[in-house]
């Protein structure tokens, strides 16, 4: 286990240039200009002003299902994980001996493996390669409470720092190793997030 020194590996907010609120609000400005140019034709339509009572359920019904599916896609925007994703797609890149000292590239089992947690996840790891060809995933707190996951092709070893039990090491393996990952993420944060 590479615990917190495996934050000096790479500076994520060096190597991963994506702003996830700058590319939230573009597409919010984008939907507002949708949104104007479809009432424009609803009010030509009804020949009806905005003040009426009743005015054009139609175009309300219309704009309800937009408004609907637009916040939907931005909150699974945000729950893709942007950050870490692009994380991920650096981590790809990285060719044998990418950190100087004989480490070995990455699967794209594992790369794949990393990305199938992540979207299953309820709040967004720092991420970061380690040297022994593992992907680490870190939660703190700020009150210096640790998790951290190092995600091989067949397990994922676990290291948690808590106020009220100390340190724990164990492993996670089989077919509910990714679900126990979850929930302990959860209860980390003491509640879904």
């Amino acid at each position: 286990m590479y615990y917190k020194s495996n934050n000096a590996v790479l500076d994520q907010s060096i190597v991963w240039n994506v702003d996830a609120y700058k590319i939230k609000s573009v597409v919010t400005y984008v939907m507002d200009v949708l949104l104007e140019k479809i009432e424009y034709p609803f009010w030509i339509e009804k020949r009806i002003e905005n003040h009426v009572f009743g005015y054009n359920s139609k175009k309300y019904e219309q704009l309800e299902k937009l408004y609907t599916m637009a916040y939907t896609t931005l909150n699974s925007l945000e729950k893709n994980y942007i950050v870490t994703n692009a994380a991920l797609d650096e981590i790809a890149k990285l060719d044998d001996n990418w950190n100087n000292n004989g480490a070995g590239s990455f699967s794209t089992k594992l790369i794949g493996k990393c990305r199938e947690i992540v979207m299953q996840l309820v709040a967004e790891p720092f991420i970061c390669p380690t040297a022994c060809s593992s992907i680490q995933f870190e939660y703190e707190k700020e009150n210096g409470e640790y998790l951290e996951f190092e995600i091989y092709e067949d397990r994922i070893e676990v290291f948690l720092d808590t106020l009220s039990n100390g340190e724990q090491e164990f492993d996670l393996k089989g077919i509910s190793a990714i679900d126990k990952m979850k929930q302990m993420v959860v209860d980390f944060y003491g509640v879904y997030l």
